[in-house]
């Protein structure tokens, strides 16, 4: 007696097909959610970097100044327009350092995002002291063995 099997083999497709949708369902769904985290990720880090450079703005030129040539808020030029900027200066005292704090926020899909970086800013205090190497650099000397002959005398 011979058993026949003749839907077996076609109820194996359709499982087999049924597995392998959900298994590629997985996958895709995976990955679009990879690409939405790492596009937010990438702004984030964008967003750090221009906020970094407008504390180191604020630095550089001073509070005061920065104060007076610099707009508090806007919209960076491009190519980050996308991003918007705040920088807040406060200043309690003339022997306290001024606390800046720099805001970045742009629009994402699901809501406003924004990154916030605080820094303290020491006051100069009387005359610029001028600025030398106490050592002169030459610029010249590029070989090890001239570095060692200095450094043996």
């Amino acid at each position: 007696m011979v058993k026949r099997k003749n839907g077996f083999a076609l109820i194996d497709v359709i499982i087999g097909s049924a597995m392998l949708a959900i298994g590629l369902a997985v996958v895709i769904s995976m990955s679009s959610r990879s690409l939405g985290r790492q596009s937010n990720a990438q702004r984030q880090i964008t967003a750090s970097w221009l906020a970094d450079e407008i504390l180191a703005m604020a630095m550089v030129v001073g509070p005061e100044e920065y104060a007076k040539t610099y707009p508090r808020r806007g919209r960076f030029d491009p190519p980050f327009d996308d991003f918007t900027f705040d920088v807040s200066l406060e200043d309690k005292s003339l022997y306290l350092p001024i606390k800046a704090v720099a805001t970045i926020s742009w629009e994402a899909s699901n809501g406003i995002h924004s990154v916030e970086i605080e820094t303290l800013i020491a006051r100069v205090h009387g005359e610029p002291v001028p600025r030398a190497p106490a050592e002169t650099v030459d610029r010249e000397e590029r070989y090890w063995e001239a570095i060692e002959a200095r450094e043996l005398q």
